[in-house]
This record gives C-alpha cells, sequence and structure tokens, in this order.
C-alpha cells in the first residue's frame, strides 16, 4: 500500500506577507469582499518553471507576486484549480498533474478556497481525484466540487462561507470530464438542472444570505457567450443565485447582470480567462481578477465588482521558462519590447470585450457598481 507523503501545515511564507485581517474576530459584520481568479493551469513547462534547486521542490510564490497584494485586500479569495494533485508523476496537457506545492503556495500568498471540478477533474482516475482532495484537506483548503463519495457530496454542499452579517453559500458545477467517467462511488458536481435548483433552493432554506455558483462551461476560445450560458445563468438566477462566475473558455468573456425581481439582482461573469497557464495566443495570455464587494443594509445586498485585468509574462531566466502573472496598473519595470506590446494588447482586448459586449453595465437604478482597478 503507497502512503502519501505527510504536509506540514506550517507554511513557508517567503516573498509572501501573513494576512492577520482573515480572522472572523475582526470580519466586518456588514460587509464582505470576494476577489474570483480564473483557470490554475499547469502545463508541462510551468511544472518545470517551478522547480527550486536550491530547496530542492517546486516552488511558486514567485509565480504571485505581483497580484498578491490585491489578494490582501480581499477578505477571502477564490479560484479554479484546472488540475489534478500529487508528489510525483506530474504531467501537462492533456492530463494535467502538478505538484502539491502548487496548492501550498497558492495559499501562502493569498487564496482561500479553491473549486476542484472542471473537464480536468478526472484526468488522473480516480487516485487523481483522491489524491487532490488530500492535499487540500492536509494544507486545511477549502474546497468543492469533486468527493468521495456520495455522502460527502450530500453533507458538504453548499461550502459556506461565514463572515460577520454573512452566510455565502458557493456552489460549483461544470460541464464534463472530457469523457473520462468517475468511478468507485466518487462525485464530481456536474451542470444538471434538476441537482442545481435542488441544492439552490436547500441553501435558502439554509438561511443562506448569498448564493454563488462557479460555473465551467461555454466554447473554448470563444470571446463572447453562447446561448447554452446565457440559459443555464438565467435558470440558476430565476432559483435564487445571486452570483454566477464562469470558467472554462480560456479567454474573458462579457459581465452582465439582470434583475429578476425589484430587490433581487443577478450577476453573471461568463469568463474569468486564465489566471496562470503557458498559453500565449491573443486573449488566452491572461485573464480577469473580479474584486466583489457586498454590504448587507436591512436585508438587502448591494454590490461594487471591479475587475482587474492580468497578463501572464513568461521569460526565460537562466535557460528556463518562469511564470509572473501581472496585473495592469503600475506594472514592474520587467517586459521586453514585444512582451510589452502583448502586455498592452491583452489588456485593450479584455476592456473591449467587456465594456463593448455590456450594455446593461451600470444603468442609474442598479445596485451594482462596476469598474475597473486602477
Amino acid at each position: 500500500m503507497k502512503f502519501l507523503p505527510v504536509i506540514s501545515l506550517l507554511l513557508s511564507t517567503i516573498g509572501c506577507i501573513a494576512q492577520p485581517w482573515k480572522n472572523d474576530e475582526l470580519a466586518t459584520r456588514d460587509s464582505i469582499t470576494l476577489f474570483f481568479i480564473g483557470d490554475i493551469m499547469q502545463h508541462a513547462p510551468q511544472i518545470t518553471g517551478a522547480w527550486n534547486p536550491a530547496n530542492q521542490e517546486h516552488d511558486y510564490k514567485h509565480c504571485f507576486q505581483y497580484i498578491q497584494p490585491y489578494w490582501e485586500k480581499a477578505d477571502y479569495v477564490i479560484a479554479n484549480l484546472e488540475t489534478t494533485l500529487d508528489y510525483q508523476n506530474f504531467s501537462g496537457y492533456p492530463q494535467f498533474c502538478a505538484p502539491w506545492q502548487l496548492a501550498r503556495d497558492l495559499k501562502a500568498c493569498g487564496v482561500d478556497i479553491l473549486t476542484t471540478n472542471n473537464n480536468h477533474s478526472c484526468d488522473k482516475g480516480h487516485e487523481g481525484i483522491k489524491k487532490t482532495i488530500y492535499y487540500l484537506d492536509s494544507l486545511q483548503i477549502p474546497h468543492t466540487g469533486t468527493f468521495l463519495d456520495t455522502n460527502s457530496w450530500t453533507t458538504q454542499t453548499p461550502l459556506y462561507i461565514r463572515h460577520g452579517n454573512f452566510k455565502i453559500a458557493l456552489l460549483s458545477y461544470t460541464y464534463g470530464t472530457n469523457g473520462i467517467p468517475v468511478t468507485h462511488g466518487q462525485v464530481v458536481s456536474m451542470i444538471d438542472s434538476s441537482t442545481m435548483i435542488r441544492q439552490i433552493h436547500q441553501a435558502r432554506n439554509d438561511t443562506a444570505t448569498n448564493i454563488i455558483v462557479m460555473t465551467h462551461w461555454g466554447i473554448e476560445y470563444a470571446i463572447t457567450q453562447d446561448s447554452g450560458q446565457e440559459k443555464i445563468a438565467r435558470l440558476l438566477h430565476e432559483n435564487g443565485a445571486d452570483i454566477v462566475i464562469g470558467s472554462h473558455p480560456h479567454v474573458v468573456q462579457p459581465l452582465e447582470y439582470t434583475f429578476s425581481g425589484p430587490d433581487t439582482t443577478g450577476i453573471t461573469v461568463y469568463s474569468l480567462g486564465n489566471f496562470i497557464s503557458n498559453q500565449s495566443k491573443r486573449y488566452t495570455n491572461g485573464g480577469i481578477g473580479i474584486q466583489l464587494q457586498l454590504t448587507r443594509k436591512k436585508n438587502k445586498t448591494y454590490y461594487n465588482m471591479q475587475y482587474l485585468s492580468s497578463y501572464v509574462y513568461r521569460p526565460i531566466e537562466k535557460g528556463i521558462r518562469r511564470y509572473y502573472v501581472i496585473p495592469e496598473p503600475n506594472a514592474p519595470n520587467l517586459l521586453g519590447r514585444q512582451d510589452s506590446i502583448s502586455y498592452t494588447g491583452f489588456f485593450q482586448d479584455t476592456d473591449s470585450i467587456i465594456n463593448g459586449k455590456c450594455a446593461k453595465l451600470k444603468p442609474q437604478s442598479s445596485p451594482v457598481n462596476i469598474l475597473r482597478i486602477r
């Protein structure tokens, strides 16, 4: 019988700042700030680039050093982990498996919650789901989307964020697993109308103040949502979901909101794009983060939403390709001429997608305010 290595819970924080404000005793009772980031990919060159010969282990903290200050302003940072985890036999596309240190360093630099259900959840079969859950549990990282059995799925869904006067239900669904079956009684939470409606109603019955649904959906590399995404978003909002956050297309797609009642606002982010990956073609070489502040006044929630574009810088350093997530404002002076062109082009494309495709963003009567972070 193989045993997984024991993980020390004394996480390394070199290059990362401690976060004492993530403490319920300090929670602002009537306000909470959430920060959502897109697909965390691990192509083979990224795994190679994370190897630290000095420490003889994989180390990802440098990847997040420029984006970390924005995470520090949030109460909770939530991301889609689009890879399985292990301590050996790593691989990139088409069947992803990354070093467990990726999750360790995401947590050390500020990520609080991960969703694990996407089209790559079953890339390493039964053991891949089992080991990924093992490492996240060992690191004490809350997660949702994949489960060891139906009992875990039933009892651990929704995942609740309790903060001050908020009790936020987090649900997550994927369109599929690339045709690889889920085995041995495990569960990957799928996009299914009856299941989603039932779990949203369960959250309402559990007195959730807000319901957030993470959806892995859409057509890869399409910079606009399709009718299927719109139909699912409408179904989710009509049944009580406040916020729908999408991933999978690997490019940024529009944001919008709709009113399903006089006091109900439905925010939809169709795709956050790639948070970090080895993809470099136009539109794929970055993504957006959504900073969402929720404020409760007289049992009604008001939203202030901002988006932050970020570019994946991939320089060759000492013969090895490295990866850095570079946010738009205050970029460090480290980009060469070609990267500067790509960097600027990505942000211009992103603004065009969001502002050019979202006619419904800011009517004066709306309790939602959406701005770009500068």
